[in-house]
């Protein structure tokens, strides 16, 4: 029926104007069925379908809401009635029917489209994440590294006291600590484009631990805290990714 008169692109629904047009403002107002009984007075000759009589018979046909406690109206739908086919009860039942099926299809259907685009919201909010990690992981990488060359001159110079030294070595533990977070801020990219994996070497991993852990004990002590760290000695060849076991270890201690 499209480009028919009796189906307009736009509809009036207010009250007035046009004496034939579909009473979709009442069925907006019951929720029920409304018939149509003179359409044949209103519009022209309506397709019939698989037979030749035209339909003079109308019905406006609500689409209610299917969301648990929402009665609202989301839809109508403009049939003919058959022709050669009485408008009884169960002719009534069975349009009620249609309404229901299309309505769980356009539930479906919106459920469905607001799924695709929380999906598509949520690959653009990892996309500007990763660009701006990108981003500030150069700014940071700079500085960084100018800051490294001073403090390994002052340690390889070996003119301050022994309690400066150990100062400046936990300065320069922690910046480079710093530049490889920074490094692994980078490897978001590396990530999302499946290349990043694990490099397996054999490692005193007692000790590597131990060297990780001892990062923490100048700002724990401070503290007035007492910090034991216990590792035992059979967990010194190990096959590890030093990387990924260093982010582990220094994650864990500083949550």
């Amino acid at each position: 029926m499209g480009g028919h008169n009796a189906v307009p692109d736009e509809i009036d629904m207010m009250e007035g104007g046009e004496p034939c047009k579909w009473p979709i403002q009442q069925v907006f107002e019951s929720h029920m069925i409304v018939e149509v009984p003179d359409l044949g007075m209103c519009f022209p000759p309506l397709p019939g379908g698989a037979w030749p009589e035209p339909a003079t018979h109308g019905l406006v046909v609500p689409i209610l809401a299917t969301s648990p406690g929402d009665t609202s109206l989301t839809g109508v739908v403009l049939m003919g009635v058959n022709t050669r086919r009485l408008y009884d009860e169960a002719y009534h039942d069975f349009v009620e029917m249609i309404a229901r099926h299309l309505a769980n299809s356009m539930h479906t259907a919106l459920a469905l489209q607001l799924e695709r685009s929380r999906a598509e919201t949520l690959v653009e909010l990892d996309r500007a994440k990763t660009t701006f990690f990108n981003n500030i992981s150069h700014e940071f990488r700079t500085p960084l590294t100018l800051m490294l060359a001073p403090l390994e001159d002052m340690i390889a110079a070996k003119n301050l006291s022994n309690e400066d030294m150990v100062q400046v070595q936990l300065v320069l533990r922690n910046a480079q600590r710093l530049l490889k977070l920074v490094n692994s801020l980078l490897d978001f990219a590396r990530i999302e484009a499946g290349r990043m994996h694990a490099r397996f070497v054999r490692v005193d991993l007692s000790s590597f631990t131990a060297d990780l852990a001892s990062m923490f004990r100048a700002a724990i002590e401070k503290a007035s805290l007492v910090y034991v760290v216990d590792m035992p000695e059979e967990h010194k060849d190990v096959f590890v990714d030093r990387d990924m076991w260093e982010k582990i270890i220094l994650n864990l201690i500083s949550n």
